[in-house]
């Protein structure tokens, strides 16, 4: 069986446990900074109804139920996120967008870290090590998703981001292990509760089990019980997921829109789906032979694992929101992340694979061109996402000055704004809220004048 050496952590400084949280600690001060200076206070659209209306609204009422929190909001289940909001006002007496950012920045910089933590583990060169630690860093801190990171809600992807690293984790490297393996069901159960595309974590990890059956020593017979059992959740997961008829528009159309979909959205960072073939030629080539000569290292089994769990989430993606889009929003690009890391593993493998020859100097171009597309599309496009942070910023401050006009005067007329002027774009239904004296209480403004600040 081939491995990448495990060299002592003391040979190249510091060890992969301290070089992650260095990875984590700089991740979460620049999303923190990204919500000090262009996040607001005031709850925004889907806050409303997916935390107002379902979790705060019946916990100040005394009526919340476990059965409310895990209502569907839209096609999704997002308790973690419910709990998220109810902890931030247990603790600060708030409904404040701002808080619940902050949180979301605590639960994202343990992605980066985990990558970096399981690279690192058995990383055997200098370079190597710095590359990966490199990139990792490039994509916590550039604000290609920001989206997510200024508004609270969003922590649902963090959320399954995290579950689903840590569970492929422990199947990839503990395939043998029935704590392990209960560890990541019990994980695989988070992420459908998660959102949607939660479900899918359950294939990813029953596919990584099998994966490690195939290339790494030891029983076997846990690992495909644990396949067993995810198959059965995925399919219950499914099932779960509701259907909702206003959406068919948004979704593929067909089988050619599908594929030519998920060429759009499988490329990423690159914005022309021809992308898709570079960035996915290295894992594609490694994964391959690892299979075919069912050798791998541990990390190699995890690498391949996240370009799986990442695969099928674009597939869902251009299943989902397919239907006349090209470039994914950027709130699904970070879903993305851990398939690239994973690629970029493989890509450092297949640089030195082969020896001196031609084909070496065609895979070597392969490298070359994924390791340019992935660092230079997003860098280009980081001046065009500053200048929708600010629009969106600006607007998220327009929107909280109209609903404190409302909660200051109660002249019907502050909200008879066009809905991009509102933070929850249907009027009636938030003057309902704005309307009820113990969700009035808690939200993050002062009602002492028109148009006055933030507490």
């Amino acid at each position: 069986m081939s491995r990448v050496s495990a060299a002592p952590a003391a040979r190249n400084g510091l060890s992969p446990l301290a070089v992650a949280a260095g990875v984590a600690a700089i991740a979460l001060l620049v999303r923190l900074l990204y919500v000090q200076f262009f996040s607001t206070p005031m709850p925004f659209w889907d806050q409303w109804d997916g935390e107002g209306a379902t979790a705060l609204q019946p916990w100040l009422n005394g009526t919340l139920q476990w059965s409310t929190l895990l209502t569907a909001h839209n096609e999704h289940r997002i308790l973690p996120t419910r709990l998220v909001a109810l902890l931030s006002y247990l603790f600060t007496g708030q409904w404040n967008n701002v808080y619940e950012a902050r949180i979301s920045a605590v639960v994202f910089c343990f992605i980066p870290a985990m990558l970096v933590w399981y690279a690192l583990r058995d990383a055997a060169t200098a370079r190597g090590r710095t590359l990966l630690v490199a990139f990792a860093l490039l994509m916590a801190i550039l604000p290609f998703s920001w989206q997510n990171f200024l508004v609270g809600f969003q922590s649902q992807f963090y959320f399954l981001i995290l579950s689903s690293v840590v569970a492929v984790g422990l199947v990839a490297r503990h395939h043998q292990s029935v704590p392990a393996l209960l560890a990541a069901i019990a994980l695989s159960v988070l992420a459908a509760a998660t959102m949607a595309s939660g479900m899918l974590t359950s294939i990813a990890v029953g596919i990584t089990c099998v994966v490690a059956c195939m290339c790494l020593p030891g029983k076997r017979a846990p690992a495909l019980c644990a396949t067993v059992v995810l198959a059965v959740l995925a399919v219950f997961a499914y099932r779960a997921i509701p259907v909702i008829d206003s959406h068919g528009m948004l979704r593929a159309q067909s089988l050619g829109e599908l594929l030519l979909a998920a060429t759009y959205t499988l490329a990423w960072p690159v914005r022309s789906n021809w992308g898709v073939f570079i960035v996915w030629l290295p894992s594609a080539l490694m994964i391959t032979r690892m299979l075919l000569r069912r050798q791998a290292s541990r990390t190699d089994v995890v690498m391949a694992g996240l370009c799986i769990w990442t695969a099928l989430q674009g597939l869902a993606i251009a299943y989902g929101r397919g239907h006349q889009t090209h470039v994914p929003s950027s709130r699904y690009t970070e879903l993305f992340v851990p398939g690239l890391f994973g690629t970029a593993w493989f890509a450092l493998q297949l640089w030195g694979l082969l020896p001196p020859s031609r084909m070496r100097a065609v895979t070597r171009t392969a490298v070359v061109l994924f390791s340019l597309v992935v660092v230079v599309a997003p860098l280009t496009q980081v001046g065009k996402d500053f200048r929708r942070i600010r629009t969106f910023a600006a607007d998220c401050r327009l929107q909280q000055e109209n609903a404190i006009r409302y909660l200051v005067t109660g002249d019907p007329a502050a909200l008879d704004v066009g809905e991009f002027e509102l933070p929850y774009p249907d009027a009636a239904k938030l003057k309902a809220q704005l309307d009820d004296p113990r969700l009035r209480k808690i939200l993050p403004v002062k009602l002492d004048a028109p148009g006055t600040g933030t507490r």
